[in-house]
């Protein structure tokens, strides 16, 4: 299938589902709360520790919150365009339901994910942006530059597909270990250790550093591309971003693709 036709086909589904969520706007709107009120908890606690010790590894208060709001970023877009694939195990596989979603002529990892598309959780750009923004307000000789801003949506367009990598390889462990949960929702929890500083002054031990640096690579969802708008530490891990976004999507495309070839149907 050629890449205008699928682009074509996941405009008309994203427009489909769209249409569907806004006829209960009200429901919307409550469900919209949900991803602010996960924002403002993580905020509450980054106060809360900046209160008592002014800082955390060499980084302020403002560039923490810059740091805090470039992470919502990426999160909120895979909860709204990838979030399915927590229910990849049970739902799909488990349930059989994955038979339907291969006889379309449609790449099963994006009709699965526009099954359910959670606009709502867009609502989190919005805290993510504005909590972002406001802190490089506050930070000392940050560059409002074109050159600076597109290198900023590059960096959040390349965290974001790492998110969805990560995610994606996990949800494919599905196919081999076939377990309701899977493995998803535990690994999610680790995603809150990529916010934080983790160079030379690291806050965590060495090996903790290298799990999610080079292993599950969340350090790339926050910490280092935000770093690069920040001046510290270093600046390469910054621009590997997006060479480690591609790479990771390689190695979920790859898990993901020999996934659906084990896959037998429930009713074989």
């Amino acid at each position: 299938m050629s890449g205008v036709r699928t682009f074509r086909i996941a405009w008309v589904l994203i427009v489909t589902v769209l249409k569907r969520r806004l006829a209960y706007r009200g429901d919307l709107l409550l469900q919209g709360l949900d991803e602010i009120l996960r924002g403002l908890v993580a905020l509450a606690l980054l106060e809360v520790y900046v209160s008592k010790s002014g800082g955390l590894a060499g980084y302020t208060h403002p560039q923490l919150l810059f740091v805090l709001g470039f992470s919502l970023i990426p999160i909120a877009l895979f909860h709204c365009f990838c979030g399915n694939l927590y229910s990849l195990s049970a739902n799909y596989i488990i349930q059989g339901n994955l038979d339907r979603v291969l006889l379309r002529p449609y790449p099963a990892f994006l009709q699965i994910c526009f099954d359910r598309l959670a606009i709502e959780d867009l609502t989190g750009v919005i805290l993510g942006s504005l909590i972002m923004f406001s802190a490089a307000s506050q930070i000392p000789g940050f560059a409002w530059d074109p050159l600076n801003l597109l290198l900023l949506l590059i960096m959040l367009l390349s965290a974001f597909a790492v998110v969805v990598a990560v995610f994606m390889a996990f949800a494919a462990t599905g196919f081999w270990f076939e377990d309701r949960v899977g493995m998803v929702p535990p690994v999610y929890n680790l995603m809150e250790l990529g916010r934080w500083p983790n160079g030379p002054d690291s806050i965590y031990p060495w090996w903790l550093k290298w799990l999610i640096t080079c292993v599950i690579p969340f350090s790339f969802v926050a910490f280092h591309p935000a770093s690069l708008f920040l001046g510290q530490g270093s600046w390469w891990p910054a621009l590997a971003t997006p060479l480690v976004a591609a790479i990771s999507l390689l190695i979920a495309n790859a898990m993901w693709t020999m996934g659906v070839r084990r896959y037998s149907s429930t009713g074989s």
